[in-house]
């Protein structure tokens, strides 16, 4: 996998994750779906975690560049967070 797609696909999801964090603070439905959407983010992140030879293996792809788009994840995790509980 190629630097620039990985950081593509951080910026995708920095924006996705701010645009969620955005809808949450206008209105208080919206705020429990997207809570609900980032648990099960974090579920499936974890379950990643955990499975990782094997998931790379499925997906056939290193066990590096899974890891590398995982760490990604983190990344615009923690970036969607912050915006979702300042907003």
């Amino acid at each position: 996998m190629r630097a620039m797609y990985l950081a593509n696909y951080f910026v995708a999801g920095c924006i996705a994750s701010s645009l969620l964090g955005w809808i949450a603070s206008l209105h208080p439905m919206a705020f429990r779906a997207i809570a609900f959407l980032l648990v099960a983010l974090g579920i499936v992140w974890t379950a990643a975690w955990l499975l990782d030879y094997s998931l790379s293996q499925f997906l056939k792809i290193s066990l590096q560049q899974l890891q590398s788009v995982l760490v990604s994840v983190l990344a615009f995790l923690i970036i969607g967070l912050g915006v979702f509980l300042c907003s």
